[in-house]
Parts: C-alpha cells; structure tokens; sequence
C-alpha cells in the first residue's frame, strides 16, 4: 500500500510578523476607506487642509505681516495651522477607528490598538504630505520654508504626534457608546484653536492673559514648531519642550492604564 506524503505545512510566523501584517492590513484598509476608490478622494485628502489656509489666507492677504513678531504671514500660519491640525485629527479620528472596525475584531490577531496606530500612521502620513506640499508651495510663492532647525523641529513634531496620539486613545475609551462625550470632545478644539495662538500672535496680548494660555501645552508645541522653523522668531517666554513632553506622558499613562480596563468593552457589540 502506498502512503502519499503530506505537501509540508507552512512556516510558522513569529508575533512581529502576525502584527506586522495586522498593521499593514489596517492601514489599507484605513486608505482605501478614507479614498473610497477614488483619485479624487485621494487629491481630496490632500488638499482639504491646504484649503482651510488658503481660504484664510485670501481673508487676511498674502503679503499681510504678523506685526508683533514680524513674520511674513503665510509662513505664520502654515507652521501652526498644519501642527495643530495633526494633533486635532489624530485626537478625533481615533474613537470612530474603533466602530468602523469593529467586524474585524472577531478575529483573533486584531486587536482595538491595532485600529487605532492603524488611523495614527495613515493621519501621520497624510498630513506630512500636507506639510510637504504647503511648504513646495511657500517656496515657490517666494515665501521661507525650509526649518532652520530640521532635528529640533523634528523633536517638537515626534511629541505633538504621539500627544494627538495618546488623547485620541483616551478620548476612544471615554467616548466608547457615548455619543454625547463625543460631541463635548468636539467642541473643545474650538477654544484650543483660539487659545493655541493658531491663527493670531498672541505675543500682543497682556501678560496677565498669557500667563494662563502658558497652561495650554498645544501652545508650547506651535509655538516650537515656529520657532525651530522661522529664524529669529520671538516666541513667547517660557515656551519649552518638557511641559507638553510631562502632558503627553501623564496622558499616555492615563489613556493606557483605561484601555486595558475596558479593552474587552471596546469589541463588544453596541
């Protein structure tokens, strides 16, 4: 009688394999969502924010100055307007990853923070082309854009990530079947806009105001990423890296100590 042998089973994969593949599969996955099959998705995707300073641009002037620490005006608002749209999209976009996924968490290898640094990297990645993009424009308006400090700036962009990041987590675990914190999370970007010096030098306000905006560690991290981009650019005193840096690890502490609590929630159906 003869035995026919058995084809060799396949390799077994290690977990940084498993998870990288879960990884890369989400982010597709994540892509083709946000794209919806469409180039001009795509274009959209990347020029929806390039609208927002341009439509601000045509209120307030291409050649307007901001007087009070003499900078052109589109380079002012560039490098803090694209910054705080990172930390704005990565902190609101994350508690929908965990909903629009949710068919997926049947499966053992997916997990709710593979969702989530799924929606981080594909929010990273566009709007560093964003940036990229707004600062080809800049140059070829005439305008500065090259940082005069790239590793520094580097530094200032790696926090106000993973910041964005870690309240994204937290706000998922605090918005998980509760649509009305949802739309409190909302609405608080609208005074951080305002208070985050956006927009507006804040370098004219009196000081007894600034002293309470110090507490805002958004405003530390735009006014960095200006100051490490725009030589001799005055920022605010007192502006340093620690403070937003302890933020971002006491909020990356709180939100993972809460995920791991109600991880096993977050699958469950609504």
């Amino acid at each position: 009688m003869l035995v026919q042998s058995l084809p060799p089973a396949p390799p077994k994969r290690g977990p940084l394999k498993v998870q990288r593949a879960v990884l890369l599969a989400l982010v597709i996955r994540e892509l083709r969502t946000r794209v919806q099959g469409r180039w001009l998705g795509m274009l959209w995707m990347l020029f929806e924010p390039l609208a927002h300073v341009l439509l601000i641009l045509a209120v307030f002037g291409f050649r307007h100055h901001a007087a009070s620490v003499n900078v052109e005006f589109p380079v002012f608002l560039v490098t803090g307007l694209l910054p705080f749209f990172i930390f704005r999209n990565l902190a609101r976009r994350l508690p929908n990853a965990i909903s629009s996924n949710r068919s997926l968490f049947s499966y053992r290898q997916v997990k709710p923070i593979d969702a989530l640094i799924a929606r981080v990297i594909v929010e990273t990645g566009l709007y560093s082309a964003v940036y990229l993009t707004a600062l080809v424009l800049l140059g070829w308006l005439g305008f500065h854009w090259l940082p005069w400090a790239p590793l520094e700036l580097m530094a200032v962009s790696f926090v106000l990530v993973v910041f964005g990041a870690v309240a994204g987590l937290l706000f998922s675990v605090l918005a998980h079947n509760r649509p009305k914190v949802q739309t409190v999370i909302g609405w608080i970007f609208l005074p951080l806009y305002v208070a985050s010096g956006v927009i507006f030098p804040l370098q004219s306000l009196p000081l007894e105001y600034r002293h309470w905006l110090m507490f805002n560690p958004l405003l530390h991290l735009v006014e960095l990423s200006r100051t490490y981009f725009i030589p001799n650019y005055e920022s605010l005193p007192g502006v340093n890296l620690g403070y937003p840096a302890a933020w971002t690890l006491g909020v990356a502490t709180l939100a993972l100590s809460a995920y791991r609590l109600y991880r096993y929630h977050m699958v469950a159906a609504e």
